[in-house]
């Protein structure tokens, strides 16, 4: 019974009409600085597969690919977007990331952070993000700086 209740509620979610396309996803690169060393530069990658619950607000899966220290990282995350009601051509953005980042060095971590969606047309966006991410394990604090693109599939 439980099954048949957990199938019929996937189907529902990925059956029902949403204001803005079916999935979203994006991809963004960058960097990732310590907060105590912020000039140590360290390559950080991450995407998104995005659910749209309307045009604001997302929610999704993230991952990616970062190396600190010269130790690289694959962070698996749950996701949450929201597009803030302000401007036409330029919307401010929150995002919230909270995770297992898998490798040599795996432990839990969240991101929080924020920046500007630039409508590049209909479906599809520039991306320019930055915010915190905490590593649980290590209990330090980076600095991110991301850009990137966002395609309404």
């Amino acid at each position: 019974m439980r099954k048949l209740a957990l199938i019929l509620f996937a189907a529902t979610m990925l059956f029902t009409p949403t204001p803005s396309r079916a999935f979203t996803m994006d991809a963004q690169g960058g960097i990732v600085n310590p907060v105590n060393d912020i000039m140590q530069f360290n390559m950080s990658f991450y995407g998104h597969l995005w659910y749209p619950i309307d045009q604001m607000l997302f929610v999704g899966l993230g991952g990616g690919y970062q190396e600190i220290d010269n130790v690289g990282g694959i962070p698996v995350s749950g996701s949450v977007w929201v597009r803030l009601p302000i401007g036409s051509q330029i919307l401010p953005v929150g995002t919230g990331d909270f995770g297992y980042m898998f490798g040599d060095n795996g432990q839990m971590f969240w991101r929080a952070g924020g920046g500007f969606d630039i409508k590049n047309g209909d479906y599809s966006s520039v991306l320019l993000m930055g915010g915190y991410q905490f590593l649980n394990d290590d209990g330090r604090g980076y600095v991110y700086l991301h850009a990137g693109i966002l395609i309404e599939i």
